[in-house]
């Protein structure tokens, strides 16, 4: 039996044209009769997975780069911002003038309109419409908590400080996706330690342990100790370091025939 982690975004689904392919559904239905373990591993947090847990019928769900971990319908771990905690962070977004999205299990948070950054912020919460109805201006509220956080700005007008920001926010990861977008994750979670903790769950040595990624998030699954780590055909160069196997793009069936490669269907 092998554990297999699959990153969303790039990975599963096509970052063009926001398709899942037919021959990605397969490889994981072929797996999952093949008597092998399923698992989504992924920035998103619960609330914007359900058409993919709906697809896909994974045997568990990494969300929030390692925030929460779900085998089956069993929470089996999860960290959320402490409450006072994500009040300052507010501030600090306020701050420091940072257009951002607070990310919750329960919902999307986005600041009230007009953004900072509204070129690039519009076109990410109208991509976010898509999928589930966010909060719009409800910054101010202190009646909720999040688990991770997205901060924004324009790299052609650089009009806030990230790196002072970034000194007063020493107890997140702070992933630089590029052309502006960061994601912010509490330590000590990360997608890589979450797939650790899957493995120890079951069992399941690292050499029977395969991920299958693309961006900068999906970094902590190429170095944890994993032995098969697998990226997709487009990807952020950074990662290719740490590879095992380079697989074709998600739209050219590049889940399908890697894991066809790889013996695993």
């Amino acid at each position: 039996m092998k554990a297999l982690f699959f990153d969303i975004d790039g990975t599963l689904i096509d970052n063009e044209t926001k398709q899942v392919p037919k021959s990605a559904l397969k490889a994981i239905k072929e797996a999952k009769a093949a008597g092998h373990l399923t698992f989504i591993n992924t920035g998103r947090v619960e609330c914007i997975i359900e058409n993919i847990k709906n697809r896909f019928n994974m045997d568990g769900y990494i969300c929030g780069c390692g925030t929460q971990i779900v085998i089956g319908d069993k929470t089996i771990f999860e960290k959320r911002i402490e409450h006072n905690r994500g009040i300052e962070i507010k501030r600090l977004l306020k701050k420091y003038n940072l257009d951002s999205i607070l990310e919750a299990r329960q919902g999307i948070y986005f600041p009230a309109k007009p953004f900072v950054y509204p070129e690039i912020t519009e076109r990410i919460y109208d991509a976010m419409c898509s999928v589930i109805e966010p909060s719009l201006g409800e910054f101010d509220r202190n009646d909720y908590e999040f688990d991770k956080f997205c901060i924004i700005e324009d790299p052609r007008f650089s009009r806030s400080d990230i790196k002072s920001f970034i000194d007063e926010c020493q107890d997140f990861d702070i992933i630089d996706r590029g052309a502006g977008f960061y994601e912010c994750v509490p330590n000590p979670c990360s997608k890589g330690k979450a797939v650790l903790q899957v493995l120890d769950y079951y069992n399941i040595a690292l050499e029977d342990a395969y991920v299958f990624g693309d961006s900068m998030n999906d970094l902590p699954m190429f170095t944890c100790g994993v032995k098969n780590r697998i990226l997709l055909g487009e990807h952020d160069t950074a990662l290719e370091e740490y590879a095992t196997y380079f697989a074709k793009k998600v739209s050219e069936d590049g889940i399908y025939l890697s894991m066809k490669e790889l013996n695993l269907i």
